[in-house]
């Protein structure tokens, strides 16, 4: 049995609620994901991967994933050396990397797809679809704030 802390009110703000979700959403489904000894993380742009022909850009994975390069080269190490992706020269610039989905990751994908598929499913239960359509209204339009108040801060930087 889990114990909950106690909350205050200023703990209770939907930031803070939307912010622990977050982490605990991401703490369970690693520990769903320990079988396959890989992380949520790690199962992102291999997914990206299955669902874009099996090959990639790496710039690309990392602006699909909102990853910076040194958070997805870490990503990718731990995934080229458990052999689910491959790392090959990109033919049109030699600086950089295509990354493809190997057999072992393609085959890893398709089983822990299912394993999220019945993760999402009991997370959501209960939840109808128009509350769940509200929330993915009122998650966007917080993403959208979040990505005016970077720009602006871009525009402050940019004016230093």
């Amino acid at each position: 049995m889990t114990q909950q802390m106690p909350t205050t009110q200023s703990d209770d703000t939907l930031l803070r609620q939307i912010y622990q979700t977050a982490i605990r959403l991401q703490l369970h489904a690693d520990k769903a994901l320990q079988p396959f000894a890989i992380t949520l993380e790690q199962l992102h742009p291999l997914k990206i991967l299955s669902r874009g022909g099996g090959a990639i850009g790496q710039r690309q994975l990392c602006a699909l994933t909102g990853k910076t390069p040194a958070n997805m080269t870490r990503i990718l190490d731990r995934l080229a050396n458990k052999g689910f992706i491959e790392r090959r020269p990109d033919p049109e610039d030699r600086r950089a990397f295509t990354i493809v989905l190997t057999p072992a990751g393609e085959e890893l994908v398709e089983q822990a797809i299912g394993l999220v598929t019945g993760y999402r499913e009991q997370v959501l239960a209960g939840i109808d679809e128009q509350d769940e359509t509200v929330c993915r209204r009122v998650l966007r339009r917080i993403s959208g704030n979040l990505d005016g108040l970077a720009s602006e801060e871009i525009q402050k930087d940019d004016q230093k």
